[in-house]
């Protein structure tokens, strides 16, 4: 029970749970709900992490740094007074404020330890592939954003852990989708209405932009306009990360679980769907005016490209072929209810969080399924694989045919 849980036991914990990744336990959590003081901890902890991991110094730290540093640490803790009896709690509170000392006693090496304890690459996934939710790739690695407490960040290479954080947040984050912009990648986390950019070598959270109701869909693009992010808003905004927007509709809130819709950059036109009227919308990208609006029906809620043209994701169950001149052309009927889908040179793949993964052969065959237990995100990779997100069960590859080349499970076991 939380109001029998020591303050001075639960330590070690939040330091292990921003350090490291792991999780809280029930019982944890209820004492963090119930008490301010834990929670201030737990809230410095996380900024500190983040202050850390702003300008690590990508050099192996000496043998034995981790025990000099944690021995000034334990050497700068203030005596424990004595307890004092409180209402439903054993003990008082412990002093424990002693972080800042100790960073003052060893401000030369800290940015080293935090390369020791965040960046250096490990022989597993144990613990750092709690809930998978969003994944991307960024060329040689991948990045997953996971919907678990603390909204842990992992880079792989291969089964190989590159580097792992937490960004926390007011609300438990809520990853709905991610893209990539060079060597940045941005996460749009619906349940704290923000946009997180990510720096992934070294892995850190470089900016959070603030999105108002929430966000629904993101494109990235790089041209001689310079670069810039495109956000669909869940009440039907639509505008520039840090710049200008309009509305689209207006619309009332949804569920986080129904918070999706497609935004794509093509042939000069920025493309949108609005998934409660089953339209698609083309928008100049530069004005942000609407130049032309496409009844499709269903609920479009995601686009990619094909060959010079769009692909359009029906929730309802159709992937479509949609010319740039917004006429349909071709439609594949797909089984279930998918949202998310990825595309290489002949090949769609879609994940539908009931359980099952699509195959849409673009150039001819039949539609086929595997399926899984619970897939949140798709994301192809260099190699023309499919790295799925699967929630609780953890990342896997998939090839063209749907065969799996590579399981890593949550609990840190690769297959």
């Amino acid at each position: 029970m939380a109001g029998l849980m020591n303050c001075g036991d639960l330590t070690g914990r939040l330091e292990r749970h921003v350090q490291l990744g792991v999780p809280l336990s029930d019982g944890e959590q209820a004492h963090l709900r119930e008490c301010p003081d834990c929670r201030a901890d737990l809230a410095f902890l996380r900024d500190l992490q983040l202050a850390l991991l702003e300008d690590v110094p990508e050099v192996a730290p000496p043998p034995g740094l981790r025990a000099a540093i944690l021995a000034q640490a334990s050497a700068a803790r203030p005596p424990l007074a004595d307890p004092v009896p409180v209402p439903d709690r054993p003990t008082a509170r412990p002093a424990r404020r002693w972080w800042p000392a100790a960073l003052s006693a060893a401000a030369v090496v800290t940015g080293v330890l935090a390369s020791l304890a965040f960046l250096n690459p490990s022989s597993g996934v144990a613990g750092v592939l709690p809930d998978p939710a969003v994944v991307v790739s960024t060329g040689r690695d991948v990045l997953v954003a996971s919907n678990d407490r603390g909204g842990t960040l992992t880079v792989l290479r291969g089964d190989h852990v590159q580097a792992s954080l937490t960004v926390g947040g007011t609300q438990t984050p809520w990853f709905t989708e991610g893209v990539r912009l060079g060597g940045r990648v941005f996460l749009a986390d619906a349940a704290n209405d923000r946009v997180l950019e990510v720096q992934t070598a070294p892995l850190q959270v470089r900016r959070s932009y603030a999105v108002p109701d929430g966000v629904a869909g993101l494109s990235a693009v790089s041209g001689p306009g310079g670069a810039r992010v495109y956000f669909k808003g869940v009440r039907g905004e639509v505008g520039v990360l840090g710049g200008a927007q309009v509305t689209l509709a207006r619309e009332d809130g949804m569920p986080l679980a129904d918070v999706m819709d497609g935004v794509l950059m093509l042939g000069g036109q920025l493309f949108v769907t609005h998934r409660l009227s089953g339209e698609l919308c083309s928008l100049n990208p530069d004005t942000l005016a609407v130049q032309r609006r496409v009844i499709l029906g269903g609920m479009p809620v995601a686009l990619d490209t094909y060959q010079g043209d769009l692909l359009v994701l029906d929730v309802n169950g159709r992937l479509l072929r949609v010319t740039l001149a917004g006429r349909v052309v071709q439609t594949w009927a797909v089984p279930g209810h998918p949202d998310k889908f990825s595309v290489n040179d002949t090949t769609a793949v879609l994940s539908d969080r009931a359980g099952m993964m699509t195959r849409v052969p673009l150039t001819g065959g039949p539609v086929s399924q595997v399926p899984m237990t619970h897939p949140m995100d798709v994301a192809t990779l260099p190699d023309g694989t499919f790295a799925v997100a699967g929630g609780g069960q953890g990342l896997r590859v998939l090839d063209s045919g749907l065969h799996t080349t590579l399981n890593l499970n949550a609990a840190g076991q690769s297959r």
